[in-house]
């Protein structure tokens, strides 16, 4: 039997351009990062995350990585929903946190959103953030698909057994959806990329085996994603010296990697409980700074833990936000 070869499409520009995708917008767009960004560059900073984003300048940050809760009733510290909203409030939540996202990104910027359905309440979670973050303005650039391999949920718990009456199926990944703002090529400077030849092939097939994170008892924290997601999607998506900022830092995984990563960061949790773990474990790292690597084109300040209303003291919105907080 021969097998058939893959049919070859003729005239394949000339059709992008009757379907009118976003692949022409690849211009990379070169801007002047905000002096203002700076008082908040290496900060822990422990507040909600809609009011802390609003304190930071347009265009001043490089990367969001993040996987907001899953409001799957989990137990996080100092949350006293427990995890458990209504799903509408939900949506409605991480919508303005996505559209402030958006706003804080440079043009050619980056956000990475770690997520998992709740498929015993039938809501597509994944989905429905992709679609607000394309309704915002995103450019839609890739879905990695999160192979865990770990699932032992029972056959029948949430549906039949042996019968079409109402089959469970059972998913053994998360999904990582990434959107780019304004245009899909991200300006930078080629002396400070960091990934290897054969992390970029491994990585670019957008199907990631990794085990799940063990230590989420020793951080008391229920849902953690490993370190290697952040330390994947940072050395795939930035340059060294990037900022990256994660708007649900939990125990702070992102930020322990990115300053790691020599990337500085911006950390924000509504728990004074993580926030403090993060910091901690910022404490321990080391950045690995090359022998021969390029010093880094912006000043590396020292990580530092604060409050909300101490973290806005160097936004020019300041009145305004405390205002609105009252």
């Amino acid at each position: 039997m021969k097998l058939r070869r893959e049919e070859k499409i003729r005239d394949k520009p000339g059709k992008a351009k009757i379907r009118r995708g976003t692949q022409h917008q690849k211009e990379a767009i070169v801007t002047e990062e905000p002096a203002e960004i700076r008082p908040f560059v290496n900060t822990i900073i422990i507040g909600d995350a809609e009011e802390v984003l609003q304190a930071l300048p347009d265009d001043s940050v490089d990367i969001v990585i993040t996987s907001p809760p899953y409001n799957f009733g989990h137990q996080y510290a100092g949350d006293p929903s427990e995890d458990t909203r209504e799903w509408n409030e939900y949506f409605a939540k991480l919508y303005r946190i996505w559209e402030e996202c958006y706003r804080v990104l440079k043009p050619g910027g980056r956000i990475a959103v770690n997520v998992q359905p709740l498929f015993s309440d039938y809501v597509p979670t994944h989905h429905i953030i992709s679609s607000q973050l394309l309704e915002i303005g995103f450019l839609w650039k890739a879905e990695i698909l999160w192979e865990k391999s770990n699932y032992n949920a029972k056959y029948t718990a949430w549906g039949s057994w042996k019968s079409p009456s109402m089959p469970y199926l059972k998913y053994t990944w998360e999904f990582i959806e990434v959107f780019d703002k304004m245009t899909h090529k991200k300006a930078g400077r080629k002396d400070l990329i960091d990934i290897t030849a054969e992390e970029f092939k491994e990585w670019v097939y957008a199907r990631w085996a990794i085990a799940p994170e063990g230590r989420m008892r020793e951080f008391g924290h229920p849902a953690m994603f490993p370190e290697e997601i952040p330390y994947r999607l940072i050395r795939l998506f930035t340059y060294r010296g990037d900022i990256v900022l994660d708007p649900f830092n939990g125990a702070g995984t992102t930020t322990a990697v990115a300053y790691r990563l020599q990337r500085r960061f911006i950390g924000v949790d509504i728990s004074e409980t993580y926030c403090h773990t993060a910091f901690d474990r910022l404490k321990k790292e080391v950045p690995q700074w090359g022998l021969f690597e390029t010093p880094l084109p912006y000043e590396y300040p020292k990580a530092r833990l604060v409050e909300w209303k101490e973290a806005i003291e160097a936004s020019p919105i300041k009145a305004t936000l405390l205002a609105e907080a009252e």
